[in-house]
């Protein structure tokens, strides 16, 4: 039996190896090491060629020149010769003003450069006569200097008026306004009789010999936009009519909200069918790399690359994404330019996935979850 004195002895003990398992147990939990949050990135597929062959870029189309026609000068339109749908040839008259006070500019004008050229024609005369007394003699060199002056001043002054002249028949021209290209009137502004300042706006005309269309690309695939071979356009109210495209103009510049980069595509009008801006189409790439182009260097947004800081100066990386346990892991990579739209670096294949926002908030092994592109 345990006496009362022994289990005087035995409370002491018993609290003390509880407190040691306790501090033993504390041990243990602060060497467990927390796991790492899963995070969500941004990620592309190196040469995603598959990708972007079955992506669809819809837009609308728009006439390849759109443009405002309006007079250089104010006036009164007496004449518009186009309405709305009317078909115009480069350099077909569209509209006249009233040119009467132009003309009447003109002839003014003419008149003073008459009389300015008759008193130069006597200036002439009277320098020529004392430049002949002073070499007799018979005058003296002051008046020769006062008849030199004459001559310039007069000189000038049809020279002034000439200039003026030039400008007054080049605003008599700007009475008629022609049309700047092949077209058509999509909209008029003004009625004839009405009264109008310069730069104002008479009527709209559109080519329409062409078509463009403005369509949004991801960017990471926009690296990809120098090896589209082909491109072919679907309308939605012609959609049996497949029309080949190519890239006219590529954005320097992402959106901000989007990340996407606006590419500007151009196509023929097609045979039997007609166009018109504002209609809705969707785009189909297909694209084709050469042999040598991941020797060449891949582009890649330049987020996309980081330099820890247990790295040299000139080290640079990105992350790799396991496909098959969603984690990441760093891999150095050589920069061999800067592109237009990102960098060209060699140390990454084609279909490898890589890292291309928030790469300095991760870590070797990290899961991650790859968000939509």
């Amino acid at each position: 039996m345990i006496s009362l004195q022994d289990n005087r002895c035995l409370g002491p003990v018993l609290a003390l190896c509880m407190a040691a398992s306790a501090l033993f147990l504390a041990g243990c939990e602060e060497k467990v090491a927390p796991e790492k949050p899963i995070r969500p990135v941004v990620s592309m597929v190196v040469g995603d060629i598959e990708r972007i062959r079955t992506d669809v870029y819809p837009g609308r189309a728009k006439a390849t020149q759109e443009v405002n026609i309006s007079f250089e000068v104010s006036g009164k339109m007496t004449e518009r010769r186009v309405n709305v749908g009317d078909s115009v040839k480069r350099g077909d008259v569209l509209a006249v003003l009233e040119p009467d006070r132009y003309k009447a500019e003109v002839n003014r004008l003419k008149a003073e450069r008459t009389a300015a050229l008759a008193q130069l024609e006597n200036a002439e005369k009277q320098l020529a006569r004392q430049e002949e007394l002073l070499l007799k003699g018979f005058t003296p060199k002051a008046r020769v200097d006062e008849r030199r002056a004459a001559e310039r001043s007069a000189r000038a002054k049809a020279a002034s008026i000439r200039a003026a002249i030039d400008s007054a028949e080049l605003d008599l021209s700007h009475t008629t306004v022609t049309a700047p290209f092949d077209g058509t009137a999509s909209e008029t502004f003004v009625e004839n009789f009405q009264n109008v300042v310069a730069k104002q706006p008479i009527l709209r005309l559109l080519d329409t010999s062409q078509i463009e269309m403005e369509v949004n690309v991801p960017e990471a695939l926009i690296g990809l936009a120098p090896h589209v071979k082909e491109i072919l356009v679907r309308f939605k109210t012609l959609p049996d009519v497949e029309i080949p495209a190519k890239i006219k103009e590529v954005s320097n510049e992402a959106s901000l909200t989007t990340r996407t980069y606006p590419v500007t595509i151009i196509m023929d009008q097609p045979e039997g069918a007609h166009i018109k801006p504002g209609m809705a189409g969707e785009a189909k790439a297909v694209v084709e790399l050469p042999g040598d182009w991941a020797k060449k260097g891949i582009a890649v947004p330049a987020a996309a690359l980081f330099s820890p800081d247990d790295a040299k100066t000139d080290e640079v990386f990105v992350w790799i994404v396991n496909e098959a346990d969603k984690s990441v892991q760093r891999r150095q990579v050589q920069v061999v330019a800067t592109a237009r739209r990102g960098v060209l670096i060699k140390g990454i294949k084609a279909k490898e996935r890589i890292v291309i926002a928030g790469v300095s908030f991760l870590n070797d092994g990290q899961k991650v979850r790859i968000l939509p592109d």
